[in-house]
């Protein structure tokens, strides 16, 4: 009678954890789902978004285009004083370029640097992982 409580209670005891295994397979696969339809639902929104950043991008490109033609304008008229137009002309639009030039040729660089791959390693989750990985070997 004991022997057969004990296959009882075992048998009842194996279905528990196969059911319990199956339950957090399918809690799983829900939360995966779930985080699926989230990320599909940010990545709507970032694509709003982007369109009005390169859109907005396209408006400030015009409008720096449009300064420069001013600030080349402005600075040939003031050398039309002592030089001819065509050489006050050229020597504006060389001028406005270099400096237009140098300054996006600084603003690239520091980008540059701010990109580059060792400032793009997650260091404080690299040391999670590790410090988990110190954990886990302890425990066992």
């Amino acid at each position: 009678m004991e022997e057969e409580r004990m296959d009882q209670d075992g048998a009842d005891l194996r279905d528990v954890m196969s059911r319990l295994a199956f339950e957090i397979g399918t809690l799983v696969k829900q939360e995966a789902d779930l985080a699926r339809c989230e990320l599909a639902e940010k990545a709507q929104l970032a694509k709003g978004g982007a369109a009005r950043i390169g859109t907005g991008g396209a408006f400030v490109l015009v409008g720096t285009f449009t300064l420069a033609i001013a600030a080349v304008l402005g600075l040939t008229l003031i050398l039309m004083q002592w030089m001819s137009p065509i050489a006050a002309a050229a020597l504006s639009a060389v001028a406005v370029g270099l400096i237009l030039g140098a300054t996006g040729y600084l603003l690239m660089k520091r980008g540059g640097e701010r990109l580059s791959p060792a400032r793009l390693v997650p260091r404080r989750t690299l040391e999670s992982i590790k410090e988990d990985a110190r954990w886990a070997r302890k425990q066992v």
